[in-house]
């Protein structure tokens, strides 16, 4: 039996983040909290092309529909890992290429999410979905799930793992993270 990380983030955005999750009205929605979630996260996962000194961007692909409604934009103005931010919609399988990470709405066409799912199989790409999937690990390594109020990164280090991507000492010693049996 393969246990799953849970990563619990405060229901407050860290400081340097709140910008990130804000929208125009000033107020975090739910999609602007996970986006700052996501960019959180990401900055403390190891890939294995990693090097702060490269100019290449870090690349995001997110499968349409896009639930940030602006976010994405904001995304784009950051660095992550010292690398500018770009953003690649996918409306169906053809428009996917190379990224590093990879969201997966909840609304996504499941025909479409498949054969991107296929084409990132043995690629190092951190892919998340926007809930925790019930059939378990089909290749995603990350995971919206709520708990109570508060929503939280489910996280299976089986598939970071497989994927060659390691999460960096410096998120295991936050203390938002937790071990639990899948499916809990």
């Amino acid at each position: 039996m393969s246990l799953v990380l849970v990563i619990a983030i405060a229901a407050h955005v860290p400081s340097a983040n709140i910008a990130l999750a804000q929208n125009s009205s000033g107020a975090a929605s739910e999609y602007d909290l996970k986006l700052a979630r996501i960019y959180s996260t990401a900055r403390f996962i190891t890939w294995p092309d990693d090097s702060t000194n490269s100019v290449a961007p870090f690349v995001i692909g997110v499968v349409d529909p896009d639930p940030f409604k602006g976010g994405l934009k904001k995304l784009e103005q950051r660095k992550l890992k010292n690398r500018p931010i770009r953003i690649v919609m996918l409306n169906t399988e053809q428009d996917y290429q190379a990224c590093h990470l990879l969201f997966i709405p909840a609304d996504a066409k499941p025909a479409v999410v498949k054969e991107i799912m296929k084409r990132t199989a043995d690629q190092p790409v951190l892919v998340w979905r926007d809930e925790a999937d019930p059939k378990g690990s089909t290749g995603v390594a990350c995971s919206f799930v709520r708990q109570e109020s508060d929503l939280l990164i489910e996280a299976d280090p089986v598939e970071l793992k497989r994927r060659n991507l390691a999460p960096d000492g410096q998120l295991m010693s936050l203390k938002l993270v937790r071990m639990v049996k899948p499916g809990k």
